[in-house]
């Protein structure tokens, strides 16, 4: 029987410390797992005062999710190329599959010398919102990640302009409404990270999704970041990332769509096995940093 672990939310006046949860993941993960950060110093936007506790599953997924953070994965600091990727994992806006979607990111991604930030964003419950208000709510999170992490870049040995998102399913949702609606910051902002812009760099999508609709639900701009998608031709409906894909290019937005015939919905994972094996969906890394750089980003 799995076992889950139910914890009490961090007190209101407690946000200088982590939330119990984040002390277990840390334990199950192992001693050499790095630190989350607060996005905000105080409470964040929107904050449930009565949120339901935090769970923890023996796999690592977390649920129940209202103190948002990140964590940065950093390779050693003599290979660090200065790229980044903020990842959001997937579960369907319930939850965080922390260990397959950001642990298993930064095990392909640093020996890369690329750093691997996970991003914890809230999650319903304890949030009661319909799905346009999910939306929202994790954008303001995905917003704050971006600058907070362009705000440490000199610290972790970054290039604030090589910094992009990817996420997994409702990750890549989460993702995909990044690219769409960032905005550049507010210069009269009294918190200097609010000055910063939240815009990615670059913007990856894996098995793409959108509550199972075909339709491209995003409403990009000529200025959105190039979009890299990968996707498997048995998770249904494709048409998404068609979609998404034929928008951008109408834009003149840089865009391409990695289709394989194996995969399914969990198409991108980067789990232990598939990598070593080079299962197809498995090499989107190397092939997304071969893109970049052939746009002349500098990546």
């Amino acid at each position: 029987m799995k076992r889950l672990l139910l914890l009490l939310p961090l007190a209101a006046s407690a946000f200088a410390e982590l939330t119990p949860s984040e002390r277990e993941l840390i334990k199950q993960l192992g001693p050499d797992t790095p630190e989350p950060v607060l996005l905000w110093p105080g409470k964040p936007p929107q904050f449930m005062e009565s949120a339901a506790p935090e769970v923890i599953k023996d796999n690592q997924t977390i649920q129940s999710v209202s103190v948002p953070t990140i964590t940065p994965y950093l390779p050693p600091k003599e290979t660090r190329n200065g790229m980044a990727i903020v990842v959001c994992a997937g579960g369907g806006y319930g939850g965080h599959a922390w260990k397959t979607h950001v642990v298993y990111a930064a095990q392909v991604f640093n020996p890369m010398g690329v750093a691997v930030i996970g991003l914890k964003y809230r999650t319903r419950p304890p949030h009661i919102l319909p799905n346009e208000g999910i939306q929202a709510l994790t954008l303001l999170d995905a917003k704050r990640a971006m600058r907070l992490v362009r705000h440490r870049a000199a610290e972790w040995g970054l290039d604030p302009a090589k910094i992009g998102v990817a996420g997994y399913s409702a990750g890549a949702n989460l993702a995909m409404n990044l690219a769409a609606n960032f905005d550049l910051g507010d210069p009269q902002a009294t918190d200097p990270i609010e000055r910063l812009s939240s815009r990615p760099d670059f913007a990856v999508g894996l098995g793409t999704w959108h509550w199972r609709k075909p339709e491209n639900p995003f409403v990009f701009k000529p200025n959105s970041p190039p979009v890299f998608l990968v996707h498997a031709t048995t998770d249904k409906p494709v048409e998404i990332a068609t979609n998404i894909i034929a928008d951008l290019k109408k834009l003149g937005v840089p865009a391409r769509l990695d289709l394989h015939e194996e995969g399914g919905h969990g198409v991108g994972n980067l789990i232990p096995t598939r990598v070593k094996h080079h299962f197809p969906g498995a090499q989107w890394p190397k092939a997304l940093v071969e893109w970049l750089g052939s746009l002349g980003k500098g990546f």
